[in-house]
């Protein structure tokens, strides 16, 4: 029986340097494909760093990485990171095969917030290295200082606001 969840990436998340920024974990990679869903480049960009997005597209097939054993603080984490409470990015349960066998896994794909910027290829290739040194030495422990500040030492999620609702 599996530690933990299974997660599908095709964007930065397939970069283990960039997950172990963000979660403090290495976790075993391996290829994975998705059926019916593509990710895009995104017309404007949320920051400097070239960032795609996935959704729903009949007939392609999406290749990725599968994280392994993912617990759910690290998950959070995650979370945090692809900004689910802003609708940029959803987290759903997909069916993913890697290495000939099936695997129910979670997926971030393209939230209401992101849909109408979806435009042309996005590619791995696209992210600098400087990007990629930005994004895990100074976005990433930034974006961690603000989720650690939200989430306390308890581990209890807190309100960003005290108008939200949960």
């Amino acid at each position: 029986m599996s530690a933990g969840d299974a997660v599908f990436v095709y964007g930065l998340l397939t970069l283990p340097e960039v997950v172990h920024a963000i979660t403090g974990q290495r976790y075993s990679m391996r290829p994975a494909s998705l059926a019916d869903y593509k990710s895009y480049g995104l017309s404007q960009q949320p920051g400097d760093t070239p960032v795609p997005a996935l959704t729903d597209c009949p007939g392609h097939l999406q290749h990725g990485q599968v994280l392994l054993d993912v617990l759910a603080p690290e998950l959070d984490k995650l979370d945090f990171f692809e900004e689910l409470d802003s609708g940029l990015y959803l987290r759903q349960k997909v069916r993913v095969q890697s290495q000939g066998v099936w695997l129910d896994a979670w997926c971030y794909t393209a939230g209401p917030a992101l849909l109408p910027y979806l435009a042309g290829e996005w590619s791995l290739q696209q992210v600098s290295e400087q990007q990629k040194k930005y994004l895990i030495t100074q976005l990433i422990p930034s974006m961690l200082t603000t989720y650690h500040n939200l989430h306390g030492r308890c581990g209890t999620k807190a309100k960003a606001s005290p108008l939200s609702e949960d």
